[in-house]
């Protein structure tokens, strides 16, 4: 029975077809796995063809519609076809008649490259590489969120000096002459080389880049593979760390691939290329939220993402569309693939729907048996899990805020009704402070800015004590109080639940859920990796990772490189945040200088006031149909709104204007659900998610921010701003979910964090 693979290229190309060309993709990819290939190729309505003057025989072209022409690869056996990439008809031929396919025999993967780009040419003056931009002119496209370059066979620069026919797009290699020295490989040897999986052909080219720039500049004409090699090499990295980091995570179990393998390759190429089983899957891979940039990765988070070694807890930080989750997937599978016997790995991320995601995207990167050995579950059911299998009849409790004020009121404590409750969740439990005396030690209540003499904290220790021994014989515990029993629990076993832990969306886990987490893997390297952003952090948790025995320093790194949002999105947005230096991830320093670089760009974002709420719903419906209108697809787009209230009158005001729009909710919601509407959701509910086009409606004054939800300053000022701060990030959070368009509304006066 045949197989169909996806190359990852194909994936943004799929946003740019209609309606009826995805339906027609869908039944043509039913046919390449349903029928022989002597079946397919006498097919009159697929019009399968072969390049007369093609550099690889393996390549065919084939009729998707009158105005679409897909690229597939074709081996000899006929046992496995990989669909290369899908092209406007008038660009397809000239593409696919440049390009070749290889079995890289080191690595055991398929790589492509333009064969007519690396044909030798000799020029005194190479031309310039061609400008990003053009690499969307159809001719080739780079997976969502890659830098422009990386598209294999980008639309041509006008052709220089002595390049062949075809050659134009990459600059032209200067003969070296019989000196080799003084460019970016000096010193590393054919031998070397060859062990890293360079070929003859790549090795001789090289040998002519006089740096690091030149070689980039060639990138959209080298194998992958290969160019990461190089690209390693030419950063000063050595050769045995660039076998152990780059080339030892890809080469395959069963040992060395043969050179005329293809169908081996192209199943054991999981970086690029996704082999899909039936109709649901090539839908889920072509339309869902695993975009082809989530399985490219650049050099430095392949680095992190398959280091061999960490000596403990890891961290990795950066700003939104960095790509941290893409190192936590593919840290996992890392350390899925070198387990122990009986070795389990969490990945644990805040809610559910990033839960679902991440199993989702995680099921595309692991074969079914190695992701056996993987749990993903949030933090809190970890928790609950643990303790429900001591005590069955424990159960999570979902008033207890509502529970301290009773207390405090019956108590007579004369602070404001939520002082009880700030002092239980960030003093006693985010330290967990068990007794009196701990809660009476002068540093307790470092930070807090309301002042409490010796008196007034044993009152409102006691009124604490009460609260926590009616949840204990009510069986009804709070959050924190799961997670205080659960820590409790794991740390008493002698045998730990998991062998490594990878967290995800880390900034946001109150200390009591740091705990459990660090009981339930035992110490030791690799132990833990840790990826998050405190700028996008939307609740009011604090965190020293020394103070709860995790300890990353010397192993932490950030990622200054965006590669899903433009340039345009994240320079608005940081607007949001103007002023602010956040503290670096789990410390109390602020974060290192540098900022993020954008490779992507785009229109400017859109921003509107009206003069009441209906006014902004019927401006907010325009937009989205013309986003619409544009071939966005309903399920790319996303409507954010800072409440319950606005966020159903929001799809219904949708509905009435005959727009397709669903509530997502992310408890219950997965993000493949309702994927022919809209969806419109809080702006809690579009955490950690992303869309290609994403309107925030109502960032009114009265809103943003939402004042209930804001420590008083009586209660404690540290609070109180940091409150703000994490009602401020909410606004930034929403408006980073975009990676191609942005559009921001309010009625009467505007809130104050808006740029």
């Amino acid at each position: 029975m045949p197989q169909l693979a996806i190359d990852a290229t194909c994936l943004p190309q799929y946003d740019k077809l209609d309606g009826p060309t995805r339906e027609r993709l869908r039944a043509v990819t039913r046919k390449f796995r349903e029928l022989s290939w002597e079946a397919l190729v006498a097919h009159p309505d697929l019009r399968i063809r072969p390049l007369p003057h093609g550099q690889d025989p393996r390549i065919r072209t084939f009729r998707l519609s009158d105005t679409w022409t897909g690229v597939m690869l074709a081996p000899e056996s006929g046992e496995t076809f990989l669909l290369v990439h899908l092209l406007p008809k008038e660009n397809a031929e000239s593409w696919a008649s440049d390009q070749r396919h290889d079995v890289n025999s080191v690595m055991g993967t398929l790589e492509r490259r333009n064969a007519t780009a690396l044909a030798p040419v000799v020029s005194a003056e190479p031309p310039a590489p061609p400008h990003p931009a053009a690499a969307d002119s159809g001719a080739g496209t780079a997976p969502a969120g890659a830098p422009a370059a990386a598209v294999n066979g980008a639309a041509a620069a006008p052709r220089t000096g002595g390049a062949p026919a075809g050659a134009a797009g990459a600059p032209a290699v200067r003969d070296p002459g019989p000196e080799l020295g003084g460019g970016p490989f000096d010193g590393v040897t054919d031998r070397d080389l060859e062990r890293l999986g360079v070929d003859p052909e790549i090795r001789g080219f090289c040998r002519s880049l006089k740096d690091a720039a030149e070689l980039r500049a060639w990138r959209p004409a080298l194998p992958q593979d290969q160019y990461e090699v190089l690209t390693a090499l030419a950063e000063g990295h050595s050769v045995q760390r660039v076998l152990q980091e780059v080339v030892a995570p890809r080469r395959p179990r069963i040992g060395a691939v043969a050179a005329d393998d293809y169908d081996t390759a192209i199943r054991h190429t999981r970086e690029r290329v996704i082999v899909v089983g039936d109709d649901q899957e090539v839908e889920d891979v072509l339309a869902g939220e695993f975009n082809a940039w989530r399985v490219f990765l650049h050099p430095k988070q392949r680095d992190l993402a398959y280091r061999a070694h960490f000596s403990g807890p890891a961290k990795v930080s950066g700003g939104p569309g960095t790509g941290k989750t893409v190192v936590a997937l593919h840290r996992v599978k890392f350390l899925a693939e070198h387990l122990p016997l009986d070795g389990r790995v969490l990945l644990t991320s805040f809610t559910n729907a990033l839960v679902e995601s991440l199993k989702r995207n995680l099921a595309l990167l692991l074969p079914d048996e190695i992701l056996d050995d993987v749990d993903v579950v949030t933090t809190d059911k970890l928790a609950l899990d643990v303790v429900k299998e001591a005590r069955p009849d424990v159960r999570l409790r979902t008033d207890t805020r509502g529970l301290f004020a009773n207390i405090a009121r019956q108590h007579r404590l004369d602070f404001p009704p939520d002082f009880l409750y700030s002092e239980y969740r960030h003093v006693v439990m985010a330290q967990g402070i068990g007794t009196l005396e701990g809660y009476l030690d002068p540093d307790a209540r470092r930070g807090r800015t309301a002042p409490l003499d010796a008196d007034r904290r044993r009152a409102v220790w006691h009124a604490i004590s009460e609260a926590r021994a009616r949840m204990r014989t009510g069986r009804a515990l709070a959050a924190e109080e799961i997670h205080a029993e659960a820590a409790r629990l794991l740390a008493e076993r002698g045998e730990k639940p998991y062998t490594n832990l990878v967290v995800d969306e880390a900034q946001d886990l109150h200390p009591m859920q740091w705990r459990t987490l660090r009981a339930a893997v035992a110490r030791g390297p690799n132990d833990m990796f840790i990826t998050g952003d405190n700028r996008q952090r939307i609740y009011d948790n604090t965190v020293s990772f020394k103070q709860l025995g995790i300890g990353v320093v010397g192993r932490s790194y950030p990622l200054r490189v965006n590669y899903r949002t433009t340039e345009e999105i994240l320079g608005w947005a940081d607007g949001i945040i103007r002023g602010r230096v956040p503290n670096e991830l789990g410390e109390a320093a602020p974060e290192p200088p540098g900022s993020v670089r954008c490779v992507l760009s785009g229109p400017q974002p859109e921003v509107r006031g009206a003069a009441d709420e209906p006014d902004e719903l019927d401006a907010l419906a325009e937009r989205v149909r013309g986003w619409l209108a544009e071939g966005i697809a309903p399920g790319d787009v996303c409507v954010t709104a800072r409440t319950n209230r606005l966020r159903d009158s929001v799809a219904a005001h949708l509905r009435a204007r005959a727009l397709p729009a669903a509530i997502f909710n992310p408890g219950r919601h997965s993000v493949t659900d309702e994927a022919g509407s809209v969806r419109v959701t809080t702006m809690h509910g579009v955490k950690g998610l992303e869309f290609r086009a994403v309107a925030v409606t109502g960032a009114t004054a009265s809103a943003l921010p939402l004042m209930d939800h804001v420590t008083s300053p009586d209660i404690d000022e540290n609070q109180h701003r940091a409150d703000l701060d994490a009602q401020r990030s909410l606004l930034y959070v929403a408006c980073t979910r975009a990676r191609e368009r942005l559009y921001v509304s309010w009625h009467g006066d505007p809130s104050p964090f808006l740029p």
